[in-house]
């Protein structure tokens, strides 16, 4: 008696031991683990920039005052390039939430821009328009088969502040 109970013991073990082969890796997979296919972004390495403008002086070699005046459009592009403009959309609220700071993928203002500055002597210079902005780093992932987290890519980005903070400064 003690053998057949050890045989039908072992045929029970067989028997469960094969089902998640008669079952198939793909349906094991995605019973075990259904996040797969899930994608997110992780925002770090945020920090206050200062970013160009398409607004800007001509040249002038020193000593002398560059002087700035028009009435015009100032703006400024995030710099995120291999996306979507879906995915950049959730970038960029994912990484405002991050921040503590309103930023997208672009930002214009029109106003009468009235700036000058002085160039030293044997320097030559721009007077440059700078709009406050954010750099971080985003990382992209997905959930793969069986349950792994996959990184897809990680980039550094720059993006403008929703904000009208600027700064004017001389530039090479």
């Amino acid at each position: 008696m003690r053998i057949r109970s050890i045989a039908a013991a072992g045929s029970l073990a067989l028997a469960t031991f094969a089902l998640p082969t008669v079952t198939g890796l793909g349906a094991q997979a995605f019973a075990v683990c259904p996040e797969v296919g899930q994608v997110s972004y992780t925002i770090s390495n945020g920090a206050k920039v200062w970013q160009a403008t398409n607004l800007h002086s001509d040249y002038l070699t020193g000593p002398g005052t560059i002087t700035y005046s028009k009435n015009t459009t100032s703006t400024v592009n995030a710099s995120i390039t291999g996306t979507t403009s879906a995915e950049a959309g959730v970038i960029f609220a994912k990484a405002s939430v991050s921040l503590s700071v309103t930023v997208g993928g672009s930002y214009s203002k029109s106003d009468t821009w009235s700036y000058s500055a002085t160039v030293p002597a044997g320097q030559t210079k721009k007077l440059q328009q700078y709009k406050d902005a954010r750099s971080f780093t985003v990382k992209k992932t997905q959930i793969v088969a069986p349950c792994n987290v996959k990184t897809v890519w990680t980039k550094k980005v720059t993006a403008p502040v929703k904000n009208n903070v600027y700064k004017w400064a001389l530039a090479s």
